[in-house]
C-alpha cells in the first residue's frame, strides 16, 4: 500500500506541474488574443504564407528560367488564339481567291 500511495502522490505531482504549464500557455494565449485578435492573427498567418509562396516562385524561376518562360508564352498564346486563328484564315482566304 505504500507503494501505491508514493505513485498516487507522484501522478498528483506531476498533474498539478502539468496544469500549471497549461494554466501559463493558456494565459499567454488569451493575453495574445486580446492583443492582436483573431483576425490579426489570420491577417499575419495569410501574409507569412504569401510571402513563403513568393520566396519558392522566385526560387523556381531563377532554377528553371526557360521552362517558365516558356509556359508563360503558351498561356498568352492560348489567350490570344481566336484572334491568330481569325487572321491566317484572313490570310488563307486572301491567297485562296
Amino acid at each position: 500500500m505504500n507503494r501505491l500511495a508514493a505513485q498516487v502522490m507522484a501522478d498528483r505531482t506531476a498533474k498539478e506541474a502539468a496544469r500549471a504549464q497549461f494554466d501559463g500557455h493558456y494565459k499567454a494565449f488569451r493575453a495574445d488574443m486580446a492583443e492582436r485578435g483573431l483576425g490579426g492573427r489570420i491577417a499575419d498567418e495569410a501574409t507569412e504564407q504569401a510571402k513563403l509562396i513568393f520566396d519558392e516562385a522566385v526560387a523556381v524561376v531563377e532554377e528553371h528560367p526557360a521552362a517558365v518562360g516558356g509556359t508563360l508564352a503558351a498561356l498568352v498564346l492560348w489567350m490570344v488564339r481566336n484572334p491568330i486563328i481569325a487572321g491566317i484564315k484572313r490570310v488563307l482566304d486572301t491567297c485562296s481567291k
